[in-house]
């Protein structure tokens, strides 16, 4: 099993935030973990990325040159990212915040619409992941509540119950 996952999208999105989790979930399914986060100096509004693989073998580059899956969160990401994307990566894109071109070959979801939605744009992260989720066998949803809760372990109980909802909501969204 190989599974090169980029996630990009703007600071303040908690792109790096389900990276971190996506990549404790891995330690928790596979032998080998890497997860490598790119933010520069930018604060909220700037742009953010980070790369997570899990593989049964030796990773060799915590950096990939190719993707199976990319999870873009906005349109400064789509332009950026997208042109990297080989016929077969698997795409998951927030049509709130990205133009779409192509749907055929791409996974959409309203992500931010479905955060507020819940009163919480701040979790369109976690329904993005929700998305990605359905399409990839990588990690069970189950291992990534886990990870969620570990994770945000000090936070307000409802929050983490807010953050484990929107990613069943896209986990289970229709495409």
């Amino acid at each position: 099993m190989l599974e090169r996952v980029l996630i990009a999208g703007s600071g303040g999105q908690g792109i790096l935030l389900i990276g971190r989790i996506l990549a404790r979930a891995g330690m928790l399914c596979v032998p080998h973990v890497t997860y490598f986060p790119a933010y520069g100096a930018e604060v909220r509004g700037g742009t953010s990325n980070c790369q997570i693989v899990l593989s049964d073998e030796e990773i060799h580059s915590p950096v990939p040159d190719q993707f199976e899956a990319m999870l873009i969160l906005n349109q400064e990401s789509a332009k950026r990212f997208l042109p990297r994307r080989s016929d077969t990566t698997r795409v998951v894109l927030n049509t709130s915040l990205c133009d779409v071109t192509d749907s055929d070959s791409l996974t959409t979801i309203p992500a931010t619409d479905i955060a507020n939605d819940l009163g919480e744009i701040r979790c369109a992260n976690f329904v993005m992941m929700g998305a990605y989720l359905a399409s990839s066998n990588c990690v069970p949803a189950e291992a990534l509540e886990e990870c969620i809760r570990m994770e945000l372990a000090g936070k307000p109980p409802a929050l983490i119950d807010l953050n484990i909802e929107a990613l069943e909501i896209g986990l289970n969204h229709e495409r």
